[in-house]
């Protein structure tokens, strides 16, 4: 075995950077199946185990005016089963479903139509009958019990406003029954449990979106930000929205976007290329290639005005301050990369030092380059929290003049190179487990062009000056492209969080 395999890739962290990229390579294979299916074998034998990363680049950005957060519903779908994986009888099942949709259909007009009472009640019962019925001929988490019954480890799944991804860590002799499942799931779907899981999807939005300061903040700001494209809406959809999925539309968006010609399947771990590649070309080259479909996807204007947003709460004050930016291959994506990390990654970072430790007027300070995606222009954004006695405004403005000392004298030496090495060590720390390589190999093919964009983007970072952090700055942080959104307690005058001729650095 070679070090890679023996030690895995905290190696790479002691090596020189065209060494590290050059024993990865040696192990890395890639394939294109005929549908279209990009296919990554990264070889990591210490042990029996395979680490799969099945991505399309597919999220909420796709999603059609009304639908938000159908993709997260649709990621949800992909553990229900399929027509040959969970039906106790198929044909009584799918008749059992259409009866579901002609309930569900039927209520909602109902609904919308201002029934009430008794009138409802009858829609009511008829849809709680229908899924009652469509229940008792299947098992509800059949992929789940299929994959933990056979050793699966990390059975999950995610969607961002920029792609989706399925992940599974599986024994090494597991691989053909992988293969097996998911491309069955791409070729015979079957939305059961949907309205079950609509419910799931809803109490979720009510925990991380509603109850949550954080959440209600976070989708108030990017709001705000984003007027016109899809980066503001909320990722898992507004409460209407959920409330008025259907397994109807959500099938109807599967079929339109996930398909083999949009995906890149990564295997990291246990792996025999030659041998292996068979196994998936023998499953997955049966899933139809889709039509080439791209969703219309508004560009946002350039921001001319300063934009705010008061969110009264009944929680601890807190401030998110965010810049409109390009995003890669721009230059400025990766200088503002090794900004972020000289303002706000660690406690040694600037906002950490300057506002947390040294004028302890905030109780944190971080900050991040790319929210709240990468596909599209996005926004470097700071986020604070005041600490009591001091108030949101008085943490802004010292804000304000930290990054403006940026943009006027830039940064030393020394903070240069340790934004540049902890930046690099975060990348190939990443690596370190089969799940966070496959990640990134997968992020690189589908954004990037190719897997081998990561090392490229290690490069660049190690090229910025820091007369270019100063310039991006400079170009950055003004007033006019600047977004602020800041909780208040419910009882404080939400008026008077305002910054009342506050000029921007």
């Amino acid at each position: 075995m070679d070090r890679i395999r023996l030690f895995g890739l905290f190696a790479l962290l002691t090596l020189p950077l065209a060494q590290a990229q050059d024993e990865l390579a040696e192990d890395v294979h890639e394939y294109t199946l005929e549908n279209g299916l990009r296919v990554i074998m990264a070889v990591r034998d210490f042990a029996p185990v395979i680490d799969f990363n099945l991505s399309f680049d597919v999220g909420g950005v796709d999603e059609p005016l009304g639908l938000g957060g159908v993709a997260h519903m649709v990621e949800h779908m992909a553990f229900k089963g399929t027509r040959s994986i969970g039906s106790y009888d198929l044909e009584a099942e799918e008749e059992a479903l259409e009866d579901l949709e002609v309930a569900a259909s039927a209520l909602s007009v109902a609904r919308d139509a201002g029934a009430s009472g008794d009138a409802l009640a009858v829609f009511e019962k008829a849809f709680a009958d229908a899924q009652a019925a469509a229940q008792a001929l299947a098992s509800p988490n059949a992929l789940d019990t299929l994959f933990t019954d056979n050793g699966a480890q990390g059975l999950n799944a995610s969607t961002a406003y920029d792609r989706t991804s399925y992940t599974v860590s599986l024994p090494a002799n597991r691989l053909e029954l992988y293969a097996r499942v998911y491309a069955d799931v791409l070729t015979n779907p079957i939305f059961r449990s949907f309205y079950e899981e609509r419910d799931v999807v809803r109490e979720e939005r009510r925990q991380r979106s509603e109850d949550s300061p954080d959440g209600v903040l976070y989708e108030a700001f990017l709001a705000e930000a984003f007027q016109k494209h899809p980066y503001g809406r909320p990722l898992i959809g507004a409460a209407e929205e959920i409330e008025g999925y259907t397994a109807t539309a959500a099938q109807g968006i599967f079929d339109v976007f996930y398909h083999p010609n949009r995906a890149v399947l990564v295997l990291v771990g246990d792996v025999r290329p030659e041998r292996d590649i068979r196994v998936i070309r023998r499953y997955f080259n049966f899933v139809p290639r889709g039509p080439e479909v791209r969703a219309s996807i508004p560009a946002e204007p350039q921001q001319r005005a300063e934009r705010r947003v008061v969110v009264p709460y009944a929680a601890s004050p807190q401030l998110v301050v965010g810049f409109h930016k390009p995003t890669y291959p721009n230059r400025d994506a990766y200088v503002l990369d090794v900004l972020d990390y000289i303002l706000g990654r660690g406690r040694t970072s600037r906002l950490y030092r300057e506002l947390v430790t040294r004028q302890q007027l905030a109780a944190d300070a971080t900050t991040s380059a790319a929210t709240p995606g990468v596909r599209y222009p996005n926004l470097f954004t700071i986020e604070l929290q005041p600490r009591a006695p001091h108030t949101p405004q008085e943490l802004e403005r010292a804000l304000y003049g930290e990054l403006a000392k940026v943009g006027r004298g830039g940064m030393t030496g020394a903070e240069l190179e340790r934004a540049k090495t902890l930046l690099r060590a975060d990348v190939l720390r990443s690596f370190e487990s089969g799940s966070g390589l496959a990640a990134s190999l997968a992020y690189n093919e589908l954004f990037a062009g190719s897997w081998e964009k990561l090392f490229d983007d290690l490069d660049t970072y190690d090229t910025v000056t820091a007369a270019e952090v100063k310039g991006a700055a400079s170009r950055l942080f003004r007033e006019e492209n600047r977004t602020v959104a800041t909780l208040v307690t419910e009882s404080a005058d939400a008026g008077a969080t305002g910054m009342d001729a506050q000029e921007g650095p």
